[in-house]
C-alpha cells in the first residue's frame, strides 16, 4: 500500500489547528503519517499538537525553535518515510475522500505529481473562488508548458503548497529544499525545482482542500514588507525553467519579460527614498548579470522604463532624482487637489 507523508508546519495556529488535524485523521485512507513541525509557537498550538500525537500513533510532532516555515518544512521532509508527500499548512482544511482519490489514481498508474483544484474560503467557510485549471487527467510536462506562466500568474496554481501529491524520491534524490531566506512565494521557488526533475503529471478534478483567505498571521498580511529583490529572483528562476524547457516564447516570454521589468523597478520604487539606499539597491541589481541580461534593450519609453534604463547603466544618481522629482510632483498635486492620488 502506498504510504503518504503529510508535512504540516505550525506557528501560532490555535484557532484553526484542530479542524486541520481532524480533517486529516478522518480520511478514509489510513496509510499515512502526519508529521507536524511546531515552529516555536507561543500560543496553545504546542499543546494541541501533543494532544493529537497521544491520541493517534500516525501523528508525530517535532518541537523546534522558531526558524520560519521553510525550515520547518525541510525538517519535516527529513522525517518523511512515505512514497508520496503532501504539504499542508496549519490553517488549511483537507476535504473528505482526498486520499482515496489519490490512491485510486495511483493504483492505475504511477505519477510524479498529482495536482488538484482547491477552494479559497472565508472565515465562515463560504467559497470565495475555486482554483482549477480544468486539465483532463494525465499530462506530461511538455503539455502544460505552453501556458505555464499565464496559469501561474493568473491563479498561483503551480505555486500553492497544498494542492499537490508529490513522489518523495524526487525531492530526496535531488536533495531539494525550501529556501529559508524566502518568506513569500517560497513554495513556488521550491516547486520550480520539483518540476525540473519531474515529468509525469495527473490533474484530478477532486477539490482537495479549503484555503482560508487572509487567515490570522498569514504571509499575505506581510505583503507590505515584501522583499522585491527576492521576488525578482524567483521570477528569473521561473524564466530559466521555461528557457531550459524550450518554451520561452509567445505568452510565456511576454508575461515573464513584463514581470521581471516590473520587479526590477519595484526594488527601487518601494524602498526608502534615500540617496545611499537607492545607490545600494541599484548596485545590487547592476552586479547581478542574470538581472542585467534580462532587461530588454527596446523598452517602450515610460517613467518605469526610464528608471530601468538608468539601472542598466548603474546611474543610481539619476534613479534617485527621477524618484525624488516624482515624489515632489505628487506632493504638490495632493496639496492642490486634496484626496488626489
Amino acid at each position: 500500500m502506498v504510504k503518504i507523508s503529510i508535512i504540516m508546519p505550525v506557528y501560532n495556529k490555535e484557532l484553526y489547528l484542530r479542524n486541520t488535524i481532524e480533517a486529516i485523521l478522518k480520511q478514509h485512507y489510513e496509510n499515512f503519517e502526519l508529521i507536524i513541525v511546531n515552529d516555536g509557537s507561543t500560543d496553545s498550538s504546542k499543546n494541541i499538537c501533543d494532544e493529537y500525537a497521544r491520541k493517534d500513533s500516525r501523528v508525530r510532532v517535532y518541537h523546534i525553535e522558531n526558524g520560519g516555515v521553510s525550515n520547518a518544512r525541510n525538517i519535516g521532509i527529513g522525517y518523511a518515510t512515505g512514497e508520496y508527500i503532501q504539504f499542508i499548512d496549519g490553517d488549511d482544511c483537507i476535504n473528505e475522500g482526498v486520499f482515496n482519490e489519490y490512491i485510486s489514481i495511483l493504483n492505475k498508474e504511477e505519477y510524479d505529481i498529482i495536482f488538484s483544484p482547491y477552494n479559497k474560503v472565508d472565515h465562515e467557510g463560504n467559497v470565495l473562488k475555486t482554483i482549477d485549471l480544468n486539465y483532463p487527467g494525465f499530462k506530461n510536462k511538455e503539455e502544460i508548458l505552453d501556458e505555464f506562466v499565464k496559469n501561474q500568474v493568473d491563479t498561483g496554481y503551480y505555486g500553492w503548497i497544498s494542492n499537490k501529491l508529490i513522489r518523495l524520491d524526487i525531492i530526496k534524490k535531488q536533495n531539494l529544499k525550501f529556501d529559508e531566506k524566502i518568506t513569500l512565494a517560497e513554495d513556488l521557488d521550491f516547486f520550480l525545482d520539483v518540476y525540473k526533475y519531474s515529468d509525469k503529471y495527473y490533474f484530478s478534478h477532486k477539490i482537495s482542500f479549503d484555503y482560508l483567505q487572509e487567515a490570522q498571521n498569514s504571509s499575505f498580511l506581510l505583503y507590505d514588507n515584501l522583499d522585491y529583490y527576492i521576488q525578482l529572483l524567483i521570477n528569473l528562476k521561473m524564466k530559466d525553467f521555461i528557457i531550459q524547457s524550450g518554451y520561452y516564447k509567445g505568452i510565456n516570454k511576454n508575461i515573464l519579460d513584463y514581470r521581471i521589468a516590473d520587479y526590477i523597478f519595484y526594488v527601487v520604487f518601494y524602498t526608502k527614498l534615500d540617496k545611499s539606499n537607492i545607490k545600494g539597491k541599484v548596485e545590487k541589481l547592476y552586479e547581478n548579470n542574470d538581472i542585467m541580461n534580462s532587461i530588454e534593450v527596446k523598452l517602450r519609453l515610460s517613467f518605469k522604463t526610464m528608471v530601468i534604463r538608468f539601472i542598466r547603466k548603474n546611474r543610481y544618481n539619476l534613479v534617485y532624482y527621477c524618484l525624488y522629482i516624482r515624489k515632489i510632483i505628487r506632493d504638490i498635486v495632493r496639496f492642490i487637489v486634496p484626496g488626489e492620488e
